[in-house]
């Protein structure tokens, strides 16, 4: 649990974690965790890296006009691992929308 508690970071776990029950793309994720490329991209590429994320690409043949997407899927691991991080953030780095978007508990 050594990774930085930025109030980046904790948007992103939390917007995460929102959408667990889906692949989430990169540009949604950055909008729903309200935070830029910049702070969004390496924490992801961490989570990769650790195997809390599993990550994927559009199919090219169901694009038309435009790059396919990158998506991103919250590992059983990973959904363990961003609660501990939530849940173990002080209280200071956490926004006030963190905090009302904090999810319920994990199923067993």
């Amino acid at each position: 649990m050594g990774q930085r508690k930025t109030r980046a970071r904790l948007e992103i776990a939390t917007a995460l974690l929102a959408g667990r029950d889906s692949v989430q793309w990169g540009y949604e994720l950055s909008r729903a965790a309200g935070v830029g490329a910049g702070s969004m991209y390496p924490f992801l590429s961490e989570l990769l890296e650790q195997g809390h994320l599993s990550d994927g690409w559009e199919d090219p043949a169901k694009v038309s006009g435009r790059p396919p997407r990158r998506y991103y899927e919250l590992t059983a691991s990973g959904e363990r691992y961003l609660r501990d991080f939530l849940g173990s953030a002080p209280l200071r780095a956490r926004s006030p929308r963190t905090n009302a978007r904090l999810p319920g508990p994990v199923e067993a």
